[in-house]
This record gives C-alpha cells, structure tokens and sequence, in this order.
C-alpha cells in the first residue's frame, strides 16, 4: 500500500496539469490517481497462442483500452488484479500476415494515471513488400521498415558488417550483418532499415528465421569482382572541427597514426577513427605513419569521427613506436558500465566532472570485470589510502581511459611487460594526462613521477606539475621523458604514481595514450609538438621554448636546470645552420 500511495503523489500532482478522461458509462467509479502494469510489453506467437496473466497495480478503479485484435479479460478492475491477455491468429489467405503491434493501456483518473502495454505478435514481415533498386529510398524509410535490396553492391567491408549503394551511386548505406562479403560482390539484401548511436541509417539483418512459414533476414552472395568506383571525397583534414554530416558521405583525411586514431593537429579537438576495420588491411602496421585514410562517414563519437575504410596510403614513418597503449579496447567495458545501461563518461573531453566513473571491479563483459580484463594484459594497480580510511577501490573507468584516486585515496599503475625495444635503443617514454577539477574550481594538486626499474636499479623522474589557475579547463597534458641510456626490455617495470602517498587530500588524475618510441634528437629534448623549424626561429628567444619533462639534477638550482637546458638546445640547433 505504500507503493501504491507513493504512486498516487505522483498521480495528484499531474493531475493539477492533465486533462482528465471521460467516462460517461463510468461516473459512479472513482478513478486511480495511479496505475501500473507488471510488464512493459508482451510478445505472441503467429499461431497457436496462448494467454499471459499480467498483475495491473491501481490505488481505485481502472479502465482499459484494447486493440482490436487482443482479448483482456476483465477490461476494468479495481484495486491490484490479474488480467488475461490474449490475440487472435495472424493469418491471412491462410499465411502468415505481416508482424503488428499496439497499445493495450490500464488507465485511471488523468493522462499521468495509466500504465502501457505494447503487445507484439510474430508475422511474416516481408509479405507484400517491394523491392528497392535504389539504396537513397531506403535511407528515406521509416525505422523499423522491412527493406528488400534484390542487388546491390559492396562498397567497403568491416568485422561487423558492410557499405552498400547502387549503380546510380544515390546514397550509401551499412548493413549489419555477419555474412563474409567482399568488396565488388553484388549482394541480394532483406532486413529491417533502422539507425545506430550516431542516427545513421543501416540495415539489421539479425532476424534469421528456420520457420518456412516466415521469411527471415538474409544477404546472398550473387556475384563477385565488379569495380568498384568511388564518389569524390570529402577532405576532413581542414574541417576536422567543425565537420557534421547526416548521411554516410564518402571522406578523406590525412594525418599521424598513433594505433589508434589519425590526428591532423596537436590543437584539434577531434581526430578520426578507423571503424572495426578488417586486419588484413593492415592498418595496425603503419602505427607511428603519416596515412591518408578515405572511406565512408560513421559518425561523431566525441573525441572522434568514425570511418568505414576504403583505402590507406601509406605516407612514411614519421616516428618508431615500440610499445602503445591508448586503452581503446577498453571501450566495450565503457559501454557496459554499471551494466543497467549507464555507460562510463567523459570528464576530460566534455570538462564534464559529473562523468560517470564505474570502479574496474563494476564493468562486465561475458563475466569479466575491467580490472580482470586489465590484469590479463599484465598491469599491476597500486593503491593507498589514509590511515583513517578504510580499504576501498579507487581505480576507474572512462571512456577510453583510466581515472586515479579520490579523496584520501591515491593509486598508480605498473605496465605490462615492453617487448620489442631493441637493445641499446635510446627511447622516449611519453603519456597523456590531465588533474581532476573540484566542484569549487580548485584544481587537484597532483604530482606525479615515472619510476623505471630494472632489477635492483631504479631510476625516478618528476613530471611537472599542471601550472593550472582555479576553474581551469580540463584538457590533456603530454608528458615525455627521455630514457636515452636506460634499458628498456620485458623484465622492466615502468610505473606512474604520483608523490602523495598517501594523502588526506584529493589528488586525482586521468591517464591515457601510454608509448614507448625512438628517441628523436630534437624530440628527446623538447616538447613533441615543438618542430624543427620552429627552434630555429626561435633559439634567441630561450622563454619560448618547452622543456623536457625530465627533473632537475640533484642540489641544482632552477636558475642552473633552464641554463643548462639552453645551451644544450643550442647545440642541437647548431645541425640546422
């Protein structure tokens, strides 16, 4: 009863706004202020159904309204009752007639009061349905429409499933299926057009059917080797930022590789995504490459706009990279969540400190936990908290990073094992990260430190602190350390920490884009981001330069650190003239 009463609040207070139903055959009733059903929805079979009893919940009377073809029995009640539902046959000529579906509502005093029931039976849904010849009138669809394609041609390939159009090129659209295509077949393709997370239009094709009765989802193979001609690309290259697009438009972009995404500009706010590519295209090879990229738009999913690929151009090596971890595949836990359908946020992309954040134990998928998924690559988690406090994880999950500490808890990381390096290779060790901001605009103070260890041999370098005024952005930091002279193979242990440990005090951090490259001679001791040219411009201008991120030397005065920075640059400069 106080289920029902808390309901009936409700009820009340809508009702002050609603409008009520008219009930002329019931004015001696007096009609709930709130109604609930057990269920949601109900499914029947085509044939041969039988009855589902559903619980209706009402603090007074209550009323239905039944589609014609469904039985409820009784049609008004009072109070908490059973009712019986069921369907007549859907049949027509003596088949299967399409698939439909309705409203059965429970309804009591005003609009706020009832409660809805979609009641769905099974049907043939490609019974009386045309062909399309043309993939731009079945972009033009409803959602939920059954489509049949009797040919149409592959334009690009995926693991999930494929680009179609037609010969008159009049729109692109992915069909959401498993069947192994190629690029050139012409296919034959029946399913339901419907959109994805970005509302693009696809083709589902998961409604397989053994029934002969009913006619299910399918693609057919009808021939193969046709060419395949490309409409004339869209550059995103220059309008990375601003680019929106409804349709599945045919782009381009080039730019840096970093194994995961392509990106133009250090000061982008977007870069581009490869969409579930296929292995064979090889695009796992050019990790540390310029690359031209075209292939079909799949949507913004901030910070990245996806692509079905067609093509890669290989434009060179810019740099070697021997270990990465960008925690992409990550991203399945992210969209897991709690696991009731609250997915991991962003606080960094959309400076957003209300971002949802699951502990690594909370994310599930098939069974596993993030942290489970984590620790079966190799990393090891460290974890500290006051004395005062009591043992709790304080490790999370964003979408596709990692989040450390909370207040009087801090945390680090260990990586997995770095194979690959070559022996006496001088490397740079780099990573992205950003402090947390408080709700009052105080940025955490976060410090953090890089410890490589090698056996007994240990060696620990400062990362600068984030410089950052109250009520800052938040946005990523690079930071980068040179390990010329440091052994770096699977037996080395590279973790990042921060100095307070522990600490009362809130220091929390986000971490992301982990990598491990050949030292470049400019780049081992400036900024990534700080060019050439760009130092010889600017060698008579020493404030202007970004230094590296290694510390100071012990006893060595700040004054004594940025003058001996100088002159080393200096001389590295001295190639250029």
């Amino acid at each position: 009863m106080k289920f029902l009463k808390y309901f009936c609040a409700a009820s009340l207070l809508a009702a002050s706004a609603g409008t009520l139903w008219s009930c002329d055959d019931d004015d001696d009733k007096r009609l709930s202020d709130a109604v609930l059903a057990s269920v949601s929805s109900l499914t029947f079979e085509a044939q041969d159904t039988s009855e589902k009893i559903i619980t209706v919940y009402a603090d007074a009377d209550w009323v239905t309204e039944i589609p014609d073809w469904v039985t409820v029995t009784p049609t008004e009640g009072t109070g908490v009752m059973d009712v019986t539902v069921s369907v007549s046959e859907n049949m027509r000529d003596g088949a299967m007639d399409n698939p439909r579906k309705a409203k059965l509502v429970f309804k009591g005093r005003t609009l706020a009061s009832r409660a809805e029931v979609l009641v769905s039976q099974v049907g043939n849904k490609f019974r009386d349905i045309p062909e399309y010849q043309k993939i731009g009138d079945v972009i033009a669809l409803d959602d939920e429409a059954a489509v049949k394609i009797p040919s149409a041609l592959v334009m690009a390939v995926t693991n999930k499933g494929f680009i179609i159009s037609d010969d008159q090129q009049s729109g692109a659209i992915f069909v959401e299926d498993t069947e192994k295509v190629a690029v050139g077949d012409k296919v034959c393709v029946w399913g339901t057009k419907s959109s994805d997370g970005a509302k693009l239009p696809i083709i589902s094709c998961a409604e397989k059917s053994d029934d002969p009765n009913r006619e299910g989802d399918k693609v057919e193979v009808l021939s193969s080797g046709a060419t395949v001609t490309y409409p004339t690309p869209t550059d995103l290259t220059e309008q990375i930022d601003t680019y929106t697009s409804a349709e599945r438009s045919y782009v381009t972009v080039t730019g840096f590789f970093n194994g995961s995404t392509v990106s133009v500009a250090d000061d982008a706010k977007y870069s581009v995504s490869a969409l579930d590519i296929p292995e064979e295209m090889g695009l796992a090879k050019l990790n540390g490459h310029n690359i031209t990229v075209s292939g079909y738009y799949a949507g913004l999913a901030e910070p990245v706009h996806r692509i079905i690929v067609t093509t890669i151009v290989d434009k060179g090596a810019v740099e070697t990279v021997y270990w990465t971890e960008d925690f992409e595949w990550l991203e399945p836990w992210a969209i897991a969540g709690d696991n009731k359908g609250k997915q991991a946020g962003q606080t960094v992309e959309k400076d957003d400190l209300d971002a949802y954040c699951p502990q690594l134990p909370t994310s599930m998928v098939d069974g596993v936990s993030t942290l489970q998924a984590l620790e079966a690559k190799g990393y090891e988690f460290l974890r500290v908290w006051d004395p005062s406090k009591d043992e709790d994880e304080c490790i999370y999950l964003q979408k596709n990073y990692l989040k450390f500490g909370k207040t009087a808890y801090q945390a680090g990381i260990v990586l997995s094992n770095i194979e690959g390096v070559p022996e006496g290779e001088k490397t740079t060790f780099s990573f992205d990260w950003c402090p947390m901001r408080q709700g009052s605009g105080k940025i955490d103070p976060v410090n953090l430190i890089v410890i490589v260890q090698n056996g007994s041999d240990q060696q620990q370098f400062e990362i600068p602190t984030h410089g950052w005024e109250s009520g800052h952005k938040l946005e990523w930091i690079k930071a980068e350390i040179d390990l010329a002279g440091i052994t770096i193979d699977k037996n080395t242990k590279i973790t990042i920490k921060q100095t307070q440990w522990p600490a009362k005090t809130a220091n929390r951090w986000f971490l992301d884009n982990i990598k491990i490259t050949k030292a470049n001679k400019l780049r081992s001791t400036l900024s990534s981001r700080q060019t050439a040219v760009d130092l010889h411009e600017q060698r008579r201008r020493p404030l202007l330069f970004r230094f590296s991120r290694t510390p100071r030397g012990a006893g060595e005065a700040p004054s004594q650190f940025y003058l001996r920075k100088y002159f080393s640059i200096t001389k590295k400069l001295s190639i250029f003239e």
